[in-house]
């Protein structure tokens, strides 16, 4: 007898390729899948459970990873876009108010998020992990979790435009309060970390040869800014005479430990050597999109290497924690860059936010498909919903198309984690979601009594344009 079986729906295995089932069965036991059946296989003297669910109109599909997140700043949601700077400009006026009571009510908020928009994997990249690793606790949500580690020197702040000044105990610090949290979590069956350096602009070179050297010590990934924008490229050619990519791979700083982030200001030369090097590499369309107005360089990395994932990176830019978002952006965005409507199919981005994310974070061996032994983590996604609609199989399928093109999240009904509802009909179990939502924004209110009006008014073209009713 085992626990549950959800009969004879559509599936996307995404084992090779999209794995595309047409009514088909899932048995799950114990938090992990046992078998996928197809509708000619006889299942019934082989498997009794003790819940059957209909598939009737559903698709079932792998949890999408959201490979680089920064939840604790989503109460800053809206307010660092459609400007140049912007971190100095657009988020530090609002992100020094940052506490932890704020934070958690963020880090919840955005989670919660999340989830109901189909994601099952918070690749999270965050000062307050301890905060963050409780949540996933508490709201039963599977993280890839690391700590973001800087040497910036806050009590010796300098102007935008200047050369960071450094503390290298305050990023000692930093590094053992990461592997202590580590420490507190091991054995968490939900729980995966890295060592998060936060960019090569932001710490030392000694200290990222310790970070890299407790990471292969631990075994543990390096999740990593890299090339991220102009503000790092002018900091490292300030302070080394160099570019991030290069300067990396001649301190032997590239290979498949690091997960790199963005790339945004890598050259396609610059980007195939680290693709060359073994190293993973998760892109932010929609974020960079917005802050930068650029497109990451996906399609010169796919020239060498598909260790891919996508992130939605964080709210105050990017605006919403949705993968759904990020897969339609990246396939979108890299038409546009080559002119090419056949670039990035559907069924390929799709893999980005599952199985090449999995590969890429190095948990394949849990989650990213639908396969016996792997976790139950997956979408019921409603087939009826209008953007999924009609659902024609032949002559030819529209399921990973409109999935791609035209699902917003909406549309993903319930959403399971190792075996269990954490969305239930588009009920957010773990939590009072009201409750979640009043505390985020109790919490903005009591920070943005806290910014620098006067500065806002002086500096930010944010609120030149709320001046003009743009806002």
């Amino acid at each position: 007898m085992i626990d549950l079986i959800i009969d004879r729906a559509t599936v996307l295995t995404m084992e090779d390729c999209v794995g595309y089932l047409n009514d088909a069965s899932i048995g799950i036991n114990d938090g992990k899948i046992i078998f996928i059946a197809e509708q000619n296989e006889d299942i019934s003297n082989k498997y009794k459970a003790k819940e059957y669910i209909s598939g009737k109109d559903k698709l079932i599909m792998p949890g999408l990873i959201d490979a680089h997140m920064h939840t604790e700043i989503s109460i800053f949601r809206g307010l660092a876009q459609d400007l140049n700077n912007w971190m100095e400009i657009g988020l530090w006026p609002f992100s020094q108010h940052l506490d932890p009571k704020a934070a958690e009510a963020a880090i919840r908020l955005n989670i919660m998020e999340a989830v109901k928009k189909g994601t099952t994997t918070i690749g999270d990249f965050g000062s307050e992990i301890d905060l963050i690793a409780n949540t996933c606790q508490n709201f039963r949500v599977r993280g890839v979790i690391a700590k973001t580690i800087n040497e910036i020197d806050k009590e010796n702040p300098v102007e935008p435009g200047q050369l960071y000044n450094f503390n290298y105990k305050k990023g000692k610090r930093e590094l053992e309060s990461a592997l202590n949290i580590i420490e507190k979590y091991k054995g968490d069956d939900l729980l995966d970390f890295n060592l998060g350096p936060q960019a090569l602009d932001m710490v030392s070179l000694d200290l990222l040869k310790e970070i890299y050297k407790q990471a292969k010590n631990f075994g543990l990934q390096i999740h990593m800014h890299v090339a991220q924008g102009d503000r790092e490229d002018w900091q490292i050619k300030k302070r080394y005479g160099d570019r991030t990519i290069p300067f990396l791979d001649k301190n032997d700083l590239l290979g498949p430990e690091l997960r790199a982030v963005h790339l945004t200001e890598a050259t396609p030369e610059e980007t195939r050597l680290l693709a060359e090097s073994g190293a993973a590499l998760t892109i932010c369309s929609g974020s960079i999109g917005i802050i930068d107005g650029l497109v990451p360089p996906l399609l010169e990395f796919l020239e060498v290497s598909d260790r891919i994932s996508l992130g939605s990176d964080q709210a105050p830019g990017n605006n919403c924690n949705n993968m759904f978002n990020e897969i339609k952006l990246t396939s979108l965005f890299n038409k546009i860059k080559r002119s090419d409507p056949t670039t990035l199919n559907a069924g390929r981005v799709l893999q980005f936010a599952t199985s090449k994310a999995a590969e890429s974070l190095n948990i394949s061996d849990k989650v990213g498909s639908i396969a016996p032994g792997k976790e139950a983590d997956l979408l019921f996604i409603d087939l009826k919903s209008p953007a999924l609609t009609p659902v024609i199989n032949s002559p030819l399928r529209n399921i990973v198309s409109n999935l791609v093109y035209s699902a917003s999240g909406e549309e993903v009904e319930s959403v399971m984690i190792s075996g269990e509802f954490i969305v239930k009909d588009n009920k957010f179990l773990p939590a009072d979601e009201d409750e979640i939502i009043n505390d985020a924004n109790q919490e903005a209110k009591r920070l943005m009594a806290k910014v620098d009006r006067d500065w806002l008014q002086d500096k930010s073209p944010l609120f030149k344009l709320q001046e003009k009713g743009y806002l």
